[in-house]
């Protein structure tokens, strides 16, 4: 096997693992999200279910003294937001082992669901003037985007 041919497994193979690492990362974000919320409401009690996220986020809208069930509804499009994204990166690493223009077309559109996600989220910062919480947004969601744009700029 020679040099060129080795490139063009290592890069595929690393596209196909970036696409699978973005599946896990957004499982484990759903996941936590869904835990500290049914720790929050009090329907799970343990110690790794963090609460933290919700709580965030009411604290974020005090500013704005918002109706009581504003906070609950956000976190719902939270929810279905993170729900979306792992959804799709799901739907793409389903297709890994067909053609590569399947599943990369896949990839395209949860990065694209899931960089909307990010672009929201960096809105919502701005309007809540969380900019510690923003700029941990921007660190994932400009990771995210550095990995989309991998699967376009490393030769195959």
């Amino acid at each position: 096997m020679n040099i060129i041919s080795l490139n063009k497994i290592n890069n595929i193979l690393l596209k196909k693992i970036i696409i699978l690492f973005w599946a896990v990362w957004w499982l484990i974000a759903l996941w936590t999200d869904v835990t500290g919320g049914l720790a929050y409401i009090h329907l799970i009690h343990a110690s790794w279910a963090s609460p933290n996220n919700y709580v965030a986020l009411v604290e974020s809208l005090k500013m704005y003294q918002v109706p009581s069930w504003l906070p609950p509804l956000f976190f719902i499009c939270i929810l279905g937001g993170s729900l979306l994204s792992t959804l799709a990166f799901c739907w793409a690493i389903i297709a890994l082992r067909k053609n590569k223009s399947i599943w990369i077309k896949r990839a395209a559109i949860a990065f694209i669901i899931s960089l909307t996600y990010w672009l929201t989220f960096f809105l919502a910062d701005q309007a809540v003037m969380k900019f510690d919480i923003e700029e941990n947004h921007m660190v994932q969601g400009g990771f995210q985007l550095l990995s989309f744009l991998a699967l376009y700029l490393l030769p195959d």
